[in-house]
């Protein structure tokens, strides 16, 4: 679920002294309007009730979207200096919330440790080119009859790739001739182009 503190917040501005409602945690199904706050950069932005300034404050973040298999953990970006021992917390924490559930409800793929909002902004909005690629990709296999399989979200994000893969998967040369035929019939699907000079699909 959905978490927020109430906290005193001091204008950068003015000076001014303010109570103020700071998001710190974000169920994307539970609540789709945070998450486009969070993905428009707009969430925990607030505006000085005085001279109306208006700045984002900085703050940890919990984002989970089941749907997408994700779970990520974000942290301001003067943080990051502090990464090992971040990871080591956030993996012994999730560790900790999973331990609550049976087995077979417990999630099989591990939470992500982002710093800084833009950052992972802008991951995510890879991850919707990408999609939008993977959508194209699997009605031309269809349409074409071209052997194709589908990675599991997580997967895809671990590998910064397209969920639909023509070909078969362990199959290098399959892979690689799956790839030319989509790219022969749509040469803007460039992230599939890509796929052609790494092998990290191919093992």
């Amino acid at each position: 679920m959905s978490n927020f503190n109430e906290i005193d917040v001091t204008c950068e501005e003015c000076g001014e002294e303010f109570p103020a409602i700071i998001w710190t945690a974000v169920h994307a199904q539970q609540d789709p309007e945070l998450k486009d706050l969070l993905l428009g950069g707009e969430l925990n932005l607030l505006m000085c009730p005085k001279c109306s300034y208006v700045a984002y404050q900085d703050h940890f973040v919990l984002y989970q979207d089941p749907a997408a298999e994700l779970v990520a953990y974000i942290y301001p970006p003067a943080q990051e200096k502090d990464a090992e021992f971040l990871r080591k917390t956030m993996m012994s924490n999730f560790a900790e919330a999973q331990a609550i559930y049976k087995p077979k409800e417990r999630k099989d793929y591990d939470p992500l440790l982002v710093f800084g909002l833009e950052a992972f902004v802008e991951m995510m909005d890879q991850e919707e080119r990408r999609a939008e690629q993977s959508q194209i990709a699997e009605v031309i296999c269809k349409e074409k009859e071209i052997p194709y399989f589908v990675l599991r979200p997580f997967e895809a994000r671990r590998l910064k790739t397209m969920r639909v893969i023509p070909g078969v998967r362990g199959d290098k040369t399959a892979i690689a001739k799956g790839i030319h035929e989509l790219f022969h019939v749509n040469p803007s699907l460039k992230y599939y182009r890509d796929l052609l000079t790494t092998e990290k699909l191919f093992a």
